[in-house]
């Protein structure tokens, strides 16, 4: 069982790390295309900002692209297998400038735009040749704009970075395209320069954590040389609720079903122990009976064997000291009997309580009376000190007697030569009559007290019978107690002695 609940348990940790790990990348990889796609967005807010003093301009050159235009584009592979585009644009613009003063003559006024560039073109790896130039990017180099955005990038790079971005910007942008991810979380964004060091523009309490999968980092500006700048870095404070939200319930019900496992485990492992423990009580119990009755019985038998003698039953005296044995040594076993039938239906809550009203401490003088003999015969005493006013209450007079005799006999079998034994009652401000039975014997282990009033628990276990009984009395005490709505205590210190507190609420009804 532990072996197939460790393996289990395994399992479903690697299963759970699984699920984290799979929602980790799933929630990396929206991420990282929410912020692709706000570095865009950046950069063409920024190209735009540039245009709009060169607007009216713009307008004119894309007008008059196809008047008075050269435009060349060549196509070059070196000694190295190199391939290079070179294109050159020449815009022609001719206007003619009146002269003042004079109506016949003007000037001619001729403006030349010119833009070249070269762009270096990479070999597909699996065909090892070239890629065709597309038809995009000839259009592109053929547009005016081109032209433009090569220029406003050089322009902008040169730049100090407070005046390119802001932080309300970046937030606003990368908020939207994070909601298009469905990733509705805080978030905070901040801005650093290619050493990956934080700048001046970053979101209150942005945290730039060097522990993995904390900081969201992409290219948002770059250099003439497609060189990182300055990268874009998002931190998610309450990340792991996104992450872990798609599977909490199958987390959930992963938790749910171990520890339901978990608790069965504990509880069978708890029975088991249980019902060996009561198995080792009870053939304890049955081997003390044995020993019990073992006496009795062969006590009896002598006795019987005695009577039948010729000599016995001539001599009156000898018969009826051999007859007054057997009576004796009868009602020994009867008490032991009825005391397991007296538990059997305390158990099954078949005792039967005859509640009158009784004086308690005449209940207490008779059960004195029946241990008094067994104490004075060792050489020791019982003090009586009862001090309680208030002494009458509706009890069963026979079952409180056998309770009360119980702990008397206990306090005289585990006390020493010469046992002293102090009785003393009295009320608390709780209309309550009280009972202390307190003895000089050896005590019991602090361990121990909790169990002493569970049935068939002794101290002495197997066939060690240094001190005679079954485990029952304290048993049957708790239970005659409790079903007179009182309560029993016991305190003990090892080799001072013991004292058993019994609490009776008094004009206790039927």
């Amino acid at each position: 069982m532990t072996i197939s609940l460790i393996v289990f348990i395994g399992l479903q940790v690697f299963w759970l790390k699984q699920a984290i790990d799979a929602g980790e990348e799933n929630f990396s990889a929206r991420v990282y295309k929410a912020l692709g796609s706000s570095s865009t967005r950046i950069n063409t807010y920024e190209i735009n900002k540039f245009y709009k003093p060169f607007n009216n301009f713009y307008q004119n050159i894309n007008a008059q692209k196809d008047s008075s235009t050269v435009q060349t584009v060549m196509n070059i592979i070196d000694s190295q297998s190199v391939q290079y585009i070179i294109y050159k644009k020449n815009i022609i613009n001719k206007k003619p400038l009146a002269i003042p003063f004079s109506q016949k003559d003007t000037l001619k006024i001729t403006n030349l735009l010119t833009d070249e560039g070269v762009l270096k073109v990479k070999k597909d790896s699996q065909i090892q040749a070239f890629k065709p130039i597309e038809a995009q990017i000839e259009n592109t180099i053929s547009s005016p704009k081109f032209t433009l955005d090569e220029f406003a990038r050089l322009s902008v790079n040169q730049m100090r970075i407070e005046s390119r971005v802001n932080v309300s910007l970046i937030d606003s942008i990368v908020r939207e395209e994070l909601k298009k991810q469905d990733i509705n979380i805080d978030f905070k964004s901040g801005l650093l320069n290619k050493a990956l060091k934080l700048t001046k523009i970053h979101s209150e309490d942005f945290i730039l954590s060097s522990r993995p999968r904390q900081n969201y980092n992409v290219v948002l500006f770059s250099d003439g040389k497609d060189n990182a700048e300055y990268y874009l870095s998002v931190y998610f404070p309450n990340k792991q609720y996104s992450v872990l939200n798609p599977i909490i319930g199958a987390i959930a019900l992963t938790f749910a079903s171990t520890l339901i496992i978990i608790a069965i485990y504990i509880a069978s492992i708890y029975y088991m122990s249980q019902q060996k423990r009561i198995a080792d009580i009870k053939t304890d119990f049955i081997n003390n009976m044995s020993h019990e009755f073992k006496t009795p019985i062969a006590t009896i038998n002598i006795a019987t064997d005695a009577l039948n003698s010729p000599k016995v039953q001539a001599d009156s005296g000898r018969m009826g000291f051999y007859t007054s044995l057997i009576k004796q040594e009868n009602e020994r076993m009867k008490k032991q009997v009825e005391m397991v039938l007296r538990m059997s239906k305390l158990e099954r809550n078949q005792l039967e309580m005859h509640c009158e009203e009784t004086d308690l401490r005449e209940v207490l003088k008779n059960s004195v009376k029946t241990i008094r003999v067994q104490v004075e015969q060792r050489g020791g005493k019982i003090i009586e000190i009862y001090t309680a006013e208030k002494h009458v209450s509706q009890v069963d007079g026979f079952h409180l007697t056998n309770a009360f005799v119980n702990i008397l006999d206990n306090a005289n079998k585990y006390s020493p030569e010469m046992p002293e034994i102090t009785l003393k009652t009295y009320n608390d401000n709780k209309n309550n009559y009280i009972v202390e039975f307190s003895d000089k014997g050896k005590g019991i282990p602090e361990n121990i007290l909790k169990k002493i009033f569970e049935k068939f628990y002794r101290e002495e276990t197997g066939n060690i019978h240094n001190v005679k009984g079954h485990g029952l009395g304290l048993a049957y005490v708790k239970n005659i107690i409790n079903l007179h709505k009182g309560t029993v205590k016991v305190a003990s210190k090892l080799n001072r002695g013991t004292t058993f507190t019994v609490t009776l609420p008094l004009n206790q009804e039927k």
